[in-house]
């Protein structure tokens, strides 16, 4: 273990007087929200390429917060490591627990760490350690508060509430846009894409859907998805907010919804809110649909839909 002169008392005692018994859905998703942007402020100061990935967890091992959820086997690693481990070095200092990975664990306070994990060298991360440590304070207050939450339920409600300020499900309706890349980030992408991902890649544009793109390359549509969702988290990719606006509907169009009174007041009032100001996410949840319905309904309306669109 490392000493890092940075380390500082910051009263976390008093912390504990802000714990309560439960946390309602609503203060969940604003501390995992907190953790996901101060991760991401982490992630674009390190700057590599592909980029760094960040673990938020107590010193019990709960994790509250990681950049790719998928690499199973490390967060196993790094949540064991820091639970047998945390005790032996003092708050403020690092520790380098694996030769042939690098990543970096720092313990921020005695409620909470967080690692780093990059494919590249362990320079551009060790040279963020004051950087890191600047958030320790904000950190250790929002652990002390999901420390609550039991083991298995916190990488789902993650799951559930962040991932890169977005829903972590890809639905087949949804359309992304590639970021722009460097050459260098470019010719980067073959070593960390296979075959198979770098076909969904060269797909994106900003205009097909999902389910487009499952169609056109025949690669299933979960594997699709999976593509997204790294492309995501390396930020080469970017998901494109919908904006439905319904210009009109003729009379046969309207009986797609019936004659019963309550279909005609839904459509009045789906008329009303896709006016091309409010994303599908949001229309939906007014309406309180699931959003693939929300999206059969207004395909069924067809060519009186205009689609605004804006990347996020």
């Amino acid at each position: 273990m490392n000493n890092f002169p940075y380390s500082r008392s910051w009263g976390f005692d008093k912390l504990r007087e802000l714990k309560k018994d439960g946390l309602d859905e609503k203060e969940k998703k604003k501390l995992f929200r907190k953790l996901e942007k101060i991760a991401q402020k982490i992630e674009s100061a390190i700057g590599t390429f592909p980029k760094a990935n960040i673990c938020i967890l107590n010193t019990q091992g709960k994790i509250f917060y990681c950049s790719r959820a998928q690499r199973r086997e490390i967060l196993n690693f790094i949540s064991d490591y820091v639970q047998k481990n945390h005790e032996s070095y003092p708050k403020g200092s690092y520790a380098i627990p694996r030769s042939d990975l690098s990543l970096i664990i720092w313990k921020l306070s005695d409620n909470a760490a967080i690692t780093s994990y990059t494919e590249g060298g362990l320079g551009a991360l060790l040279s963020k350690t004051p950087y890191i440590m600047h958030f320790s304070k904000k950190i250790d207050q929002i652990v002390v508060k999901l420390s609550s939450l039991p083991p298995e339920e916190c990488l789902t409600l993650y799951e559930k509430f962040t991932l890169d300020g977005s829903k972590s499900e890809i639905l087949r309706h949804e359309i992304f846009t590639p970021v722009f890349q460097t050459n260098e980030q470019k010719s980067k992408l073959l070593e960390v894409f296979n075959e198979v991902e770098l076909k969904v890649l060269e797909e994106i544009d900003g205009k097909k859907t999902v389910q487009e793109i499952a169609e056109k390359t025949g690669i299933p549509l979960e594997l699709v998805r999976k593509t997204i969702q790294r492309g995501i988290s390396q930020s080469i990719v970017k998901r494109v907010k919908q904006y439905p606006l319904i210009k009109r509907l003729d009379r046969g169009s309207l009986l797609l919804f019936g004659i019963d009174p309550s279909y005609i007041n839904f459509y009045k009032e789906l008329r009303r809110l896709c006016n091309g100001k409010r994303t599908l996410e949001e229309i939906a949840s007014l309406l309180e649909i699931p959003e693939t319905k929300l999206v059969n309904i207004l395909e069924r309306v067809g060519n009186s839909i205009e689609w605004l669109r804006e990347v996020e």
